[in-house]
């Protein structure tokens, strides 16, 4: 047996005794696609052995996260920082190798996999932002950002929508550094893929302007390492298609009984005696000093690397401060960096948004996004920064396309690459599109600001389609992400202003409709809720977020001509409203007999707030074709009808 499948099979083994030793995982791919990962780490994947935030490194993104045991198995390898203790611990509670790869709890884990396709737009991200950083301050004879994306996926990542709105993006993009290393072994949970589709992967990606380099034969190690070698020179994006065998060697081998189940005891010495190697417990001495060989390659490599970099800081020093200032972007405040006389004007969420963005790329050189084909309508779009495309790099204005799934996926990536914000738009309504990645910004701690424009019914006569109602509720239920909707454009600069101020990912729910500036002087906004105007021992308080604060106002108005006094408190964030200390809460909260929450959703959120005496008045329906106005009257949401109910309230 030669070194190179020793390597292999006892890394079959090795993934094969740590699901089975957790009793739970995925043995099937974790032994099926052990040559292609093998091939790459031996051979192709540059990295600082002493440093996973290396800048310069290639990425890997395993978006068919359940090969995780593989994984595991290779970063210990190849000494990557994955013990034998660690993996010990597979999918036990706290431990460094969970189920599916997390972003942030094991070293070289790029980003949190397992929603399968997910992974796939993440790396088209992250080649995305390499061609970004590589066309601002990459030199001649000094390439200082050269690295390769790498990702593994298999069957299931490639039927989901999201991984082809991304690859399509892809091509386009002519992202060449982008390599997707496909395991196609042609199995599926419920069986052969052939169930479902039938599509040649070959000609599709063809058709997608990607470079197609076909393996038949994904178990042989030199195929496999000669395929990447071939797919680092393409000048397009590549797949390679590694036919591969699912749980291969294994009595299950080829079928989809493999997937996701561990080998019995009696089953892995079958599997040991049928590989040659009846005792096998843990990596040979041989093994890891062939591959300790790769790890001082990296080392001379990274090496050379120190050296072009130092020589680059000398004959480049204006670029090497740029870039250096890029990489270490120190925090910013928002209230001091955008000091605007415009955003007191009365103006839709969207249009005052336009502007901050304006301000923000013309002094933050990472910040960064775009729209899913709503530019002129969502208005997160800045003329002067340039669209970013196959012939522009430098731009920074991404068209996405009509692809909201893969947009925040994408964003994911960027946002993972660059170690900044990134933001990305559409309309509310379309929320749906996006929470998949939402979901995984949340759990990653990314941040991404999800920009989501025409926030109510109150954009009229596109009618229900488009007149969102349940969106904030379902936003607001997902843990970690902060749910920005402003009263006015004085709000939505203190909510960046809180955005910025953490590195979990934000929703800002803003308006198409000119929302009137009723907030400028107020206190405690960043405090997420507060009390807009207040009088001494009120009658009722009016609990509001985003246009409703106007109504609200406009309510305790008209309460006010009948007598009664209202205190009109504004809930810019709900989430960090929950953050401040009880007597902050206490003090917002209970300055009033009762409390009436308004605003355009059926968000159940509130009631956490209130006692059974208190009101919400909300929109639990959906919408009609129409006019603001007569939807106002549809939805009983008038100030007059509003102030009707709460004087019925009142009474009772």
């Amino acid at each position: 047996m030669n070194i190179n499948q020793k390597c292999i099979n006892e890394l079959r083994l090795m993934s094969a005794s740590v699901i089975s030793n957790a009793k739970s995982g995925h043995t099937g791919s974790s032994v099926g696609a052990v040559p292609i990962l093998f091939s790459l780490f031996k051979d192709h994947y540059f990295f600082s052995p002493t440093d996973s935030e290396f800048f310069a490194r290639d990425r890997l993104v395993v978006s068919a996260g359940h090969i995780s045991a593989l994984y595991y198995c290779l970063l210990n390898l190849f000494e990557m920082g994955v013990s034998d203790e660690d993996l010990a611990k597979f999918r036990k509670l706290g431990s460094k190798t969970p189920g599916h790869p997390e972003y942030g709890k094991t070293k070289f884990v790029e980003v949190s996999t397992g929603p399968l396709g997910q992974g796939v737009a993440n790396a088209v991200g992250m080649a995305i932002g390499q061609t970004m950083v590589a066309a601002r301050y990459n030199a001649q004879k000094a390439n200082i950002i050269d690295n390769y994306t790498y990702c593994f996926c298999g069957d299931g990542c490639l039927q989901e929508g999201v991984a082809m709105e991304a690859c399509s993006l892809a091509g386009t993009l002519n992202l060449k550094k982008l390599i997707l290393l496909y395991d196609s072994n042609n199995i599926t949970i419920d069986g052969k893929v052939e169930l479902a589709n039938t599509e040649d992967i070959a000609k599709k990606f063809k058709a997608m302007n990607w470079n197609v380099i076909k393996v038949r034969n994904g178990n042989n190690y030199s195929c496999c390492t000669r395929a990447i070698a071939r797919a680092k020179r393409a000048n397009k994006p590549t797949i390679i298609i590694f036919n591969t065998t699912i749980g291969y060697g294994t009595s299950y081998a080829g079928t989809e009984k493999i997937h996701g189940i561990p080998l019995s005891d009696k089953e892995l010495i079958e599997y040991k005696n049928d590989l040659l190697m009846p005792n096998f417990t843990k990596f040979s001495k041989e093994v890891k000093d062939y591959c300790f060989r790769s790890i001082r390659y990296n080392k001379i490599a990274l090496e050379k690397w120190n050296r072009m970099y130092c020589l680059y800081g000398q004959t480049h020093p204006e670029l090497c401060r740029q870039f250096e200032a890029f990489i270490d972007e120190k925090e910013i405040d928002i209230l001091k960096l955008i000091k605007s006389d415009v955003l007191k004007e009365d103006m839709s969420g969207r249009e005052a948004n336009q502007l901050i963005l304006k301000e923000l790329m013309a002094k933050l050189p990472r910040f960064m996004g775009g729209t899913a084909d709503l530019a002129s309508s969502a208005k997160a779009y800045v003329k002067d920064a340039g669209d970013y495309s196959a012939k522009n790099r430098k731009g920074r204005n991404i068209h996405f396309g009509i692809r909201e799934h893969a947009m925040g996926a994408i964003c994911n990536g960027i946002s993972l690459y660059l170690e900044s914000p990134v933001f990305c738009s559409t309309f509310m309504s379309f929320v749906n599109y996006m929470l998949p990645p939402m979901r995984m910004s949340a759990l990653m701690n990314v941040p991404v600001f999800y920009e989501f424009t025409h926030d109510s019914y109150k954009i009229g006569q596109d009618g229900p389609t488009h007149q969102p109602v349940e969106q904030l509720g379902q936003m607001r239920l997902i843990p970690n992400l902060n749910v920005y909707r402003p009263a006015d454009t004085n709000e939505l600069l203190h909510c960046y202003k809180m955005a910025f101020s953490n590195d979990s990912p934000s929703a800002f729910a803003l308006s198409r409709q000119t929302l009137k500036n009723v907030t400028h002087g107020a206190k405690n906004i960043l405090k997420g809720g507060y009390i807009l105007s207040s009088n001494s021992k009120s009658d009722v308080a009016l609990l509001a977020s985003g246009s409703e604060v106007e109504t609200a106002l406009q309510v305790a108005q008209l309460l006010k001509e009948q007598g009664i006094k209202a205190d009109v408190c504004s809930f810019p964030c709900l989430e960090v409203f929950d953050k401040q200390p009880p007597a902050y809460k206490n003090s917002v909260l209970n300055n009033a007999k009762v409390r009436v929450v308004i605003e355009a959703s059926n968000d159940t959120t509130w009631y956490k707030y209130l006692t059974p005496n208190d009101l919400v008045l909300g929109i639990n329906t959906f919408g009609e074709s129409a006019t603001k106005e007569e939807l106002d009257r549809f939805y009983n949401f008038s100030p007059a009808l509003i102030t009707k109910k709460i004087k019925n309230l009142l009474k009772k």
